[in-house]
């Protein structure tokens, strides 16, 4: 059987494209990351954003149904940031990431009720980065 060489070139190509995907440094993991576990089934995605400067995020509160969601958090600063979510009962955190990378929390059964999301970096709640999550 003999392949020929644009049938080659495209199997290399694609090769190389999902090789990248698994890269190990900072934005490239986070952003993995966020593609593994955003296939929780019927999540509902909230996108909370870190501000391009400051230590804030783009939205100082949110609201979700409940069930499963998942939470993404581009970070566009150099500084490394990531997303925690806090109350009834849960308390998970993000990767810290920077330059342009993906935080990803996902919560396969998130319960009605008010949880507090927030930077888990030393001093970066305090500076201000946090806001609400209301579930109903």
């Amino acid at each position: 059987m003999s392949i020929r060489w644009p049938t080659t070139l495209i199997v290399v190509a694609l090769a190389a494209a999902v090789a990248g995907c698994g890269g190990s440094g900072g934005s490239s993991a986070g952003s993995s990351a966020s593609s593994a576990v955003s296939s929780v089934a019927g999540a509902h995605v909230i996108e909370i954003d870190v501000s391009p400067s400051g230590f804030s995020y783009v939205k100082s509160s949110v609201t979700a149904k409940a069930g499963p969601v998942v939470i993404h958090s581009m970070n566009p600063q150099s500084v490394g940031h990531d997303i925690s979510l806090n109350g009834n009962g849960v308390n998970l955190h993000g990767k810290i990431v920077s330059d342009g990378g993906v935080s990803v929390i996902a919560i396969q059964d998130l319960k009605p009720g008010t949880y507090t999301y927030y930077c888990s970096v030393p001093g970066h709640e305090a500076a201000g980065m946090k806001g609400t999550l209301t579930v109903s």
